[in-house]
């Protein structure tokens, strides 16, 4: 129980949420991450100088999160599955998110006019060189980095770097500019972080990262955006469902 951290009660911040943070920070420790069974409740309860019932409160909302499993007889452990996302259907990656309900948030936002490098040039359909908008966002439900993403945008649609990228990305396309994405062309693959990535995503280098890179494109088929995320292994993972074409 040295491992887990007390509350103040002195604090003005309400109990349970004091809990709920507490059992954030420990669903990252290294003895429960990979699925270890977190100490009993009673014994949580007893050291925290909690009811169990306020426990169960913070407990709850992480199993909604899906951050938490908890089985009857068996107790409660982390999820190693974190966060499951699938490719059958796509959507906003705040919308996605909203729909398990996770409140995602930008750790870092960075919004620049860059030259179109070969590839990103021929995923958009355009010249290298050509001045493209380019969105870095390093985005997480705490305070730790769990999802970097690098969007370009073809320079047909106007994005500014004067817009307010807070708001759900593809509602501002289709509301202020009229731009509808339609069509996702993935490619997914594990990778080895470099320095870069593992700073960004506060890891370790060489620790895996799944890379996720998407050419989006409108009802034409035309192209809107060249994004590449790169998602933390410990949160996340993709499934797909497949049909049998009998």
């Amino acid at each position: 129980m040295n491992k887990i951290p007390l509350l103040d009660h002195d604090s003005k911040i309400p109990l349970h949420k004091q809990v709920e943070e507490l059992l954030r920070e420990l669903i990252k420790h290294p003895d429960f991450k990979d699925g270890e069974l977190f100490p009993k409740e009673v014994d949580l309860a007893k050291r925290w100088g909690i009811s169990r019932n306020t426990l169960r409160q913070a407990i709850a909302i992480l199993v909604n999160e899906k951050l938490l499993v908890r089985k009857k007889g068996s107790g409660t452990r982390v999820s190693q599955n974190r966060i499951s996302t699938n490719l059958n259907n796509w959507m906003s990656f705040t919308h996605e998110m909203e729909d398990m309900g996770l409140e995602f948030k930008n750790l870092s936002l960075n919004v620049e006019m860059v030259k179109a490098s070969t590839k990103v040039a021929k995923y958009l359909q355009i010249n290298e060189g050509d001045e493209v908008l380019l969105l870095q966002r390093t985005r997480s439900i705490d305070d730790s980095p769990m999802v970097y993403f690098e969007s370009y945008f073809h320079p047909r649609i106007g994005l500014s770097v004067e817009e307010n990228f807070e708001a759900p990305l593809y509602e501002i396309l289709g509301n202020k500019y009229n731009v509808v994405p339609v069509y996702s062309q993935e490619e997914l693959k594990a990778i080895a972080a470099n320095k870069r990535i593992a700073g960004l995503l506060k890891i370790e280098k060489n620790q895996p990262v799944l890379e996720r890179r998407r050419a989006v494109l409108d009802t034409a088929r035309k192209p809107i955006e060249y994004n590449i995320c790169y998602y933390r292994n410990d949160w996340f993972t993709y499934t797909i469902e497949i049909k049998r074409t009998v």
